[in-house]
């Protein structure tokens, strides 16, 4: 049995050699992020850990007999899951990491644009003081929070504090009752996205959210709004951003993801100082990363197990159950 870590992004394979020892598998780290590098290393796969490669369809196709794609993290964009399934191929993620990590750093980015924090750090660094901007108070302002799934819904039991007027919480799914004494309010998008001074994105990626800050949401802001995003980098349109920050009509912006990324060298964010970029790592804290490990391994012991996967995206037919696409599984 051979399992595969593809583009390892942490340098370390513990955690997940520790879950997998039971197998007595062959637990390898793919060396290229290539396309054909990853047919190459995983072709005899029987499970691929998978971090940020493209698993396309071409790749999955070259597959010989792999049962399940285990991707680090929550996000599976970078899984041809229909070719997947197509194979008898479980792909799975692993939810609710780092659901703190996430909300704390949208925080962080908020307070840092607020009080230009960054900004001042490299002015008193190059020599300068009394380095004002136009700064307003958290207290009284309106706070809008796309997307209430679980990093959404901690940002918004960790702003309570701050004395907001109103908190408006615009996702078509909301199902579960806010906590009664705290605020926080049901909003349409475009009533978060018109009636907001602060705005954070907490939105899977899908093609209801792909751009949907655009041009046109942009010019609906209110002037000098705050715009944090640690969903996804597509879902904002960074040409429409970047002139929207230029001209002022926003007054700053936090990114932690980028349509691109690593941001090319000559990208036109890099040269505004109302922006505050940082490494796609809002995800991150040590304990995070070893639940993150974790998880994701288990998933791939459940199914080489031969047990339907506890975080499964998908419903694959299957070798082992030979059920169909869609049905219903009960671990």
């Amino acid at each position: 049995m051979k399992i595969v870590i593809t583009d390892d992004r942490f340098g370390w394979s513990d955690e997940e050699r520790f879950v997998l020892k039971d197998l007595e598998a062959e637990v390898s780290i793919a060396g290229g992020h290539t396309e054909d590098a990853l047919i190459e290393a995983c072709a005899d796969a029987d499970g691929i850990l998978l971090n940020q490669a493209s698993m396309n369809a071409r790749v999955i196709g070259a597959l010989k007999k792999c049962q399940v794609i285990s991707r680090y993290g929550i996000g599976y964009d970078n899984v041809d899951i229909l070719a997947a399934e197509e194979q008898g191929i479980w792909v799975t993620n692993v939810p609710n990491y780092c659901t703190e990590e996430v909300a704390e750093h949208a925080l962080g980015l908020l307070l840092a644009g607020v009080r230009w924090i960054p900004f001042k750090d490299r002015g008193v660094r190059a020599g300068g003081w009394n380095l004002n901007r136009p700064i307003r108070r958290l207290s009284g302002a309106v706070l809008g929070i796309v997307g209430f799934g679980a990093t959404g819904r901690a940002f918004w039991e960790k702003v309570q504090g701050f004395g907001f007027s109103r908190i408006l919480i615009a996702d078509p799914h909301i199902t579960t009752k806010l906590h009664p004494g705290m605020a926080g309010e049901a909003a349409s998008f475009d009533t978060v996205i018109t009636e907001s001074d602060f705005i954070s994105l907490h939105v899977p990626l899908n093609e209801g959210t792909r751009h949907c800050i655009n041009a046109r949401t942009l010019a609906r802001m209110k002037d000098g709004a705050i715009l944090i995003n640690v969903s996804r980098g597509q879902v904002i349109d960074e040409t429409a951003l970047v002139e929207a920050l230029r001209s002022g009509k926003l007054g700053a912006a936090g990114l932690d993801v980028f349509e691109k990324e690593p941001l090319p060298p000559d990208h036109p964010l890099l040269s505004l100082d109302n922006l505050i970029l940082t490494d796609h790592s809002a995800y991150y804290s040590r304990e995070s990363v070893s639940i993150l490990k974790t998880r994701a391994a288990m998933n791939v012991r459940e199914v080489l197990e031969g047990r339907i996967p506890k975080f499964a995206v998908n419903r694959p037919v299957t070798r082992k159950t030979g059920a169909e696409p869609g049905m219903e599984y009960t671990a």
